[in-house]
């Protein structure tokens, strides 16, 4: 009886090791194409919050001092109107009005805020960048729900907000 292995045996280890091999490399290669996009979808996902944050910030922190809120039937535009009373031990001036309009400009989401002090004068702030698109909707009064969509290269990404509850006086 001789030691060592036969030519066919040798040749199935080889075409095994070969499959393998193909397999490892089709693998490398999907992780490749794959992880950056992955990586993509993270980072808007990341974005997508803090945007999300932004928002919601801008429209909870005047919520008791909101008196009206109008949405823009296709969805393009939301505006309400701040009244913050002025007064001291208990005796209160004429309230101090505000009114801003949140939208799209460009790809930047911007709030835009002027006073009846000086109504001409228009103070816009960026509240996100390099976004695709932005829809707003009111479900019920008192409350506003938006969509935006980020997009990077090939990848989008979309955000649905929960409904945001404003206390109008």
């Amino acid at each position: 009886m001789k030691n060592g292995f036969t030519l066919i045996e040798l040749l199935v280890s080889m075409a095994v090791g070969l499959i393998a091999l193909g397999m490892i490399i089709f693998m490398m290669d999907q992780f490749t194409i794959l992880g950056p996009q992955a990586l993509n979808e993270v980072n808007l996902a990341q974005r997508s919050l803090v945007i999300n944050q932004r928002i919601q910030a801008q429209l909870i922190k005047m919520g008791p001092s909101i008196s009206s809120i109008n949405v823009d039937p296709k969805g393009k535009w939301i505006s309400y109107q701040v009244q913050v009373p002025f007064g001291m031990n208990g005796i209160y001036y004429s309230p101090y009005t505000q009114i801003a309009t949140m939208t799209m400009q460009g790809s930047s989401i911007v709030l835009k805020v002027a006073n009846q002090i000086t109504p001409t004068k228009i103070q816009t702030v960026e509240i996100a960048s390099d976004v695709a698109s932005l829809v707003f909707y009111q479900p019920q009064n008192g409350s506003v729900k938006y969509k935006f969509v980020l997009s990077k290269g090939k990848t989008k990404f979309d955000y649905t907000s929960a409904v945001t509850s404003i206390n109008l006086r």
